[in-house]
């Protein structure tokens, strides 16, 4: 058996892996749900944690304070904020009732982190139903948390949803549009397959008990991250999770300035990667790898057969008389391509992605480049701090 049948066969793996994944789990979208949901009226505490972000919390807040919900209050953990924030809460608490405002002082010695101001939150919400946002966060439309709120039945204690960012006419803003893309097509089809393994702070919601039962964030609060994606992993089942997909429940973010702080951001989520349940870093691993191995070999393959094929005194007259390999790969290939635009189609209208349709050939090949790179860097990076 000569290298390139052995490089073939290891390529063919490959495509089976990645045709799995875009057949079987990011097909799961499609499954509506069983039956309509009614509206949820119990109290509702949304909590809010910042630092040193009172423009956003001028833009955002009014629009989480208007929410059309008949029960609900909102947190704020003024995290130690040195640019106004105090006295815009306090002002703003003074003529809605709903705003509850909590003000941490700040010993730059012994910074606790986002997740003591998130425990702090908690501690301070009223309500058993808690849904988390960010103040650079704002709702799609009024109906936020009342479509969130429904999806808290009996037996789902973890609602996760949907974050997208603000999008404009940059490069950067491309890539972290897809990046973003990317992590929802994950982690919300692999919910719907019973394996919840993250969800993202931006639009996240679990109930308080839930919290105080596991110890909140107890097994990893030494680490920056992780109020978020590993609380979602250490607590979540395949039966306690639901997932909100209503576009009138997703949020819109402001997305980092500059490519290099947005990466710093995802160089520090992908820290906490390796700290998942094995069963969810197999199959996030099995993903990412078989998709390496399907350009490398398929490159090696069409590199290699493309050069024989010059080699030879004239090239084929005909299409059947060209190399079989070579013929076999780009039949792969085209195949991969056509499943993955027809799937990723589906993905990207549910949620709202679909302006970024047409650059799906080159989708998981930047990608692919990007999470290597960061993915690298995360592994080894050092603890920071949280200023968001």
């Amino acid at each position: 058996m000569n290298l390139s049948l052995i490089v073939f066969i290891g390529f063919c793996v490959a495509a089976a892996v990645q045709l799995f994944y875009y057949l079987v789990v990011f097909t799961k979208i499609y499954h509506k749900p069983g039956k309509s949901l009614s509206d949820n009226n119990e109290g509702v505490s949304v909590i809010i944690c910042s630092r040193n972000n009172r423009a956003f919390l001028e833009k955002n807040l009014p629009a989480i304070l208007g929410q059309d919900h008949p029960n609900f209050e909102v947190v704020v953990v003024n995290d130690g904020s040195t640019d106004g924030t105090i006295d815009f809460l306090d002002n703003l608490a003074r003529d809605n009732n709903a705003l509850n405002v909590v003000h941490l002082d700040i010993d730059e010695r012994f910074h606790r982190g986002k997740k003591f101001a998130q425990t702090i939150g908690i501690k301070a919400a009223k309500n058993e139903q808690l849904i988390f946002t960010d103040a650079d966060c704002l709702p799609a439309s009024d109906q936020w948390l009342k479509e969130t709120a429904r999806h808290f039945t009996p037996g789902k204690s973890i609602i996760l949803g949907v974050g997208n960012y603000v999008r404009k006419a940059s490069l950067t803003n491309w890539i972290i549009q897809l990046e973003t893309f990317h992590s929802l097509l994950l982690y919300i089809n692999l919910a719907r397959m019973k394996m919840p393994y993250m969800g993202v702070g931006r639009n996240l919601a679990y109930r308080r008990s839930l919290f105080f039962e596991v110890k909140g964030f107890a097994s990893h609060q030494h680490l920056l991250s992780g109020d978020d994606d590993l609380f979602v992993n250490e607590t979540a089942t395949g039966s306690n999770v639901a997932i909100s997909l209503n576009p009138e429940a997703f949020t819109i973010s402001e997305p980092k300035k500059g490519l290099g702080a947005w990466m710093k951001q995802k160089k520090r989520h992908f820290s906490t990667g390796k700290l998942y349940k094995p069963k969810h870093r197999f199959v996030l691993g099995l993903y990412s790898f078989s998709l390496f191995l399907f350009y490398a070999l398929g490159i090696f393959l069409l590199v290699t057969e493309i050069n024989q094929l010059l080699l030879l005194p004239e090239l084929p007259t005909t299409f059947a008389a060209w190399p079989t390999l070579l013929l076999a790969t780009v039949g792969i290939i085209l195949i991969r391509l056509i499943v993955q635009g027809i799937v990723l189609h589906k993905n990207m209208k549910t949620f709202d992605y679909s302006k970024y349709f047409w650059v799906y050939p080159l989708f998981d090949i930047g990608i692919l480049l990007i999470q290597i790179f960061i993915g690298i860097r995360g592994y080894y990076s050092k603890p920071q701090r949280w200023n968001s």
